[in-house]
């Protein structure tokens, strides 16, 4: 008469299916996360193309581009401003609520916004924290794809506030000195959430997202 004999798991046998899972999982997330990596910086890419149609818009309309920085004060007051340029509170608020905060008395006759349409969700302040009340209107950010403001600088205000200035081997240098000389300047700070940020201009690393073409980056 056979007998019949349950073949059981042994410990080695359990340990190598777990390495493998453990393995495999391991390839997975790293993959999920690259690629959430990716989606994060092509929509960040997005959002800059959407706020420099936005930002030619108003130019166009209103004759001069959004002030640069961010500020406790809106028009009619002087608008006030931090040194170096931080955030993008007054483009904010001139492309969804005109200079003044108001958009059905705009502070222009001319101004025909709301210029853009941006989830309220993703809005913030200079640390990338949530909107609390007694905040101005123009300390206001909009928040990029991983949490913290874009920057924002108009060419009037590139010295005065520090844009981000070619390299000096650059052979434009001597007559354009910024990128985007004639126009704007947007960026992310990216992944890490920093970039270099000096009285002397913006000095964007590795991993920072613009609106220009640099070799560095």
């Amino acid at each position: 008469m056979n007998k019949l004999f349950n073949k059981g798991v042994t410990l080695i046998e359990l340990m190598v299916v777990l390495l493998i899972v453990s393995l495999l999982s391991t390839i997975a997330v790293g993959v999920y996360t690259k690629e959430v990596l990716r989606a994060k910086v092509a929509r960040t890419r997005a959002e800059i193309r959407t706020m420099e149609v936005a930002i030619n818009r108003y130019q166009i309309d209103v004759g001069q581009f959004p002030p640069s920085s961010t500020g406790t004060a809106i028009a009619p007051s002087n608008l006030d401003q931090l040194t170096p340029a931080q955030g993008c509170g007054y483009m904010q608020l001139a492309l969804r609520g005109s200079l003044n905060g108001n958009m059905y008395t705009p502070l222009s006759t001319r101004w025909e916004g709301p210029y853009l349409d941006w989830d309220d969700n993703k809005l913030g302040t200079l640390t990338g924290g949530a909107l609390t009340t007694g905040l101005s209107r123009a300390q206001i950010q909009f928040l990029d794809p991983f949490g913290s403001p874009y920057y924002y600088i108009q060419y009037r205000e590139y010295s005065s506030l520090g844009g981000a200035r070619l390299p000096s081997d650059h052979p434009y240098y001597s007559t354009e000195t910024y990128y985007n000389p004639a126009t704007f300047q947007i960026l992310s700070q990216g992944p890490n959430g920093t970039t270099g940020v000096t009285v002397g201009g913006l000095i964007p690393d590795s991993d920072d997202i613009v609106n220009w073409e640099s070799p560095n980056i």
